[in-house]
């Protein structure tokens, strides 16, 4: 593993060594009406991730270089899980006097459309010194402004207040995570940079999070203004028997059924036979 991310460093510093070219590339790829070039130099040590029985989670590793010669900016490398429906309901007292009695029943759903199920931001410094609130939605540096709303908040209630518990909810699960400094004792994700330019993320993918296609995005930015940045694919998928079963019960969810059916139908009329009294 160290030899492979040694390998990818000496790589990516190749990519960016004319400063000259470097500039006309930029100027190349930037798009019609936008200042942002996609061209910030990184990778990933793990483009794709095996899922078995045995699976407790994971670590992703994504490293760069910071095209500026001088090591200008900030940088903050953002990965993204896949978008998906979500509720989030109004806890609210239906009976009972006081604070020490009484039934707390859940109500007012407000859905989303789509939210992401796994979200983690790394930089090498608070995202609000490096960004303005403006920049940061637009760019969607902040799962809050990745979930969309589906349909309309109870009278009087504020979206805002509902996007900030999703965000609250899922940040418990481990499925939102938050960096803004290198890793430390205890603490092995975060951001760290180094001379040159180069720089490392770890990120935590946790157990729970969803089998699916992540994307890590990274981003340079300088004087608040976004520079460059990047996007690499990540694929976690099964394997073994758990890709098999997950095949077969969502492509043919019918033979799933009867299958799983027959194997209960089975184990009961073993279970019959091996502790039936003489």
């Amino acid at each position: 593993m160290v030899k492979r991310l040694l390998a990818a460093f000496a790589f990516v510093l190749l990519a960016g060594a004319p400063a000259s070219a470097q500039q006309q590339q930029q100027e190349q790829q930037r798009q019609p009406g936008s200042d942002v070039a996609d061209d910030l130099p990184a990778g990933v040590a793990e483009e794709q991730i095996t899922v078995s029985s045995t699976y407790g989670g994971s670590y992703i590793t994504v490293f760069g270089v910071n095209p500026d010669r001088r090591g200008r900016g900030d940088i903050v490398v953002v990965l993204r899980g896949p978008n998906e429906p979500a509720t989030v309901m109004r806890k609210s007292r239906a009976f009972g006097i006081g604070n020490a009695f009484g039934l707390w029943v859940n109500g007012d759903p407000v859905r989303f459309s789509e939210a992401p199920a796994f979200f983690a931001v790394l930089s090498n410094r608070p995202l609000r010194d490096i960004a303005s609130p403006e920049s940061i939605w637009r760019y969607q540096l902040d799962p809050a402004a990745s979930a969309q709303l589906a349909s309309a908040v109870p009278a009087g209630g504020d979206p805002s207040a509902y996007r900030a518990a999703l965000v609250r909810l899922r940040r418990e699960q481990g499925l939102y995570q938050w960096y803004a400094t290198p890793p430390r004792e205890g603490v092995r994700g975060g951001l760290t940079a180094y001379r040159g330019g180069l720089f490392r993320a770890v990120v935590r993918l946790p157990a729970n999070a969803p089998i699916a296609q992540y994307h890590a995005d990274t981003y340079l930015f300088r004087d608040g203004r976004l520079i460059s940045r990047q996007r690499i694919p990540i694929t976690i998928a099964r394997i073994g028997v758990e890709r098999t079963i997950h095949d077969l019960a969502t492509n043919v969810s019918w033979l799933y059924g009867i299958v799983t059916v027959l194997l209960a139908l089975l184990a009961g009329w073993g279970s019959a036979v091996l502790f039936r009294r003489p």
